[in-house]
């Protein structure tokens, strides 16, 4: 009986660090000071440059705004075209990524006609993979003042979003994520 009850102790534990460690990664940045109360309105930043955004990818950079604008409007913000309190832009950058592992394990428990059986097992031997890691980079900036006043950011390893609507669902789970951080407490 204890080693059944040891088995699911080290089954929980690993079930619990796996859901952990597939969340949403977020961090800010912001002026301290900002009376971030002021910003009631907001519209795209100016880019005739095409200095920030996504080029290439209009059917993400589209996701990404309609999320941003989304949960700007959910929050109470309004987007006008004259005289904004506040400009949003966003950055995207997908990264290749290497990541090795010497060790791996697992646990199984089973019963059969011989009776109960649990088992851990550990192996050793390199394993490399190769993921693609997603930043999104989220800011507002003061209009009055001209300065960045705030920034999102949000750092994950991209699963394989081949289905629009898995990407879309993403996209959305991570602006979400992001500006739930805005404003700064």
């Amino acid at each position: 009986m204890k080693l059944h009850l040891k088995l699911a102790l080290v089954f929980i534990f690993s079930v619990i660090i796996a859901a952990c460690s597939s969340g949403i990664r977020v961090s800010q940045d912001f002026e301290k000071g900002f009376d971030f109360t002021t910003l009631k309105t907001y519209d795209w930043a100016p880019n005739e440059d095409n200095a920030w955004g996504l080029q290439g990818n209009d059917l993400v950079d589209r996701r990404i705004r309609n999320a941003i604008v989304n949960f700007l409007t959910s929050r109470g913000h309004r987007q006008v075209s004259e005289q904004p309190d506040f400009y949003i832009s966003y950055d995207l950058a997908v990264e290749q990524r290497i990541s090795s592992s010497n060790v791996s394990g697992g646990v199984s428990m089973g019963r059969s006609t011989g009776g109960r059986a649990g088992s851990i097992s550990i192996g050793t031997g390199s394993r490399v993979r190769t993921y693609d890691e997603g930043t999104l980079i989220i800011d507002i900036t003061d209009v009055a003042s001209g300065k960045l006043v705030w920034r999102g950011v949000s750092s994950q390893a991209l699963p394989d979003l081949s289905d629009p609507q898995t990407l879309t669902n993403q996209i959305n789970a991570t602006v979400a994520a992001i500006l739930a951080q805005y404003p700064p407490k």
